[in-house]
């Protein structure tokens, strides 16, 4: 699945991908609120032969469609600038739940507050929906304001915190519980 938006393409990774992905993959700062992370490049590599391998239409990169200029200077056209993925609600299969998906993104930290993961995040739920997918949820940690905001300009809506939620890095981590019904 490709997805186009104004400044974005969301597309299936390619093994070419392999550096783009390294630079914000292996970032601590971008790691920081990831179950996963931060990688070795052979952490890359396989991530990226994985996502290769498996084809899979939801788990893709977010790639420029248009030169920006970011914290470090310019960006070009092209470069994998984060990935955005949906899987089972609830850690759940998606046969379990076919209509709803959960919600995970990342962008790499010279593009932050360009607005570049709320546009991915709308384009992929506006792309998910017309394939029939009406329901998402999203977590992020609470100190996570930024992937907060992200989801509420997109029209999630807080459900709940749950406690000791995820083990990360050998340290129990609380995840706030978003929601996005499509009425249908």
């Amino acid at each position: 699945m490709e997805v186009n938006s104004a400044r974005l393409v969301l597309r299936p990774f390619v093994a070419t991908d392999v550096d783009d992905v390294h630079l914000w993959a292996s970032d601590p700062a971008v790691c920081f609120f990831t179950d996963w992370g931060p990688n070795s490049r052979a952490d890359t590599e396989t991530f990226i032969s994985g996502a290769v391998a498996s084809g899979s239409p939801e788990n893709g990169a977010v790639v420029l469609a248009t030169d920006l200029l970011g914290a470090s200077g310019p960006v070009r056209a092209g470069t994998v600038a984060g990935s955005i993925s949906a899987f089972g609600a609830h850690g759940r299969s998606i046969e379990a739940h076919p209509d709803a998906r959960e919600l995970g993104w990342v962008v790499r930290r010279d593009l932050w507050g360009l607005g570049l993961a709320t546009e991915a995040v709308a384009a992929f739920v506006g792309a998910l929906t017309h394939a029939g997918i009406s329901e998402f949820y999203a977590r992020c940690r609470p100190q996570n304001r930024a992937s907060a905001r992200v989801m509420q300009h997109v029209g999630f809506e807080y459900v709940e915190t749950i406690t000791r939620d995820r083990l990360v890095r050998d340290v129990w981590a609380d995840s706030d519980i978003y929601r996005l019904v499509i009425p249908g």
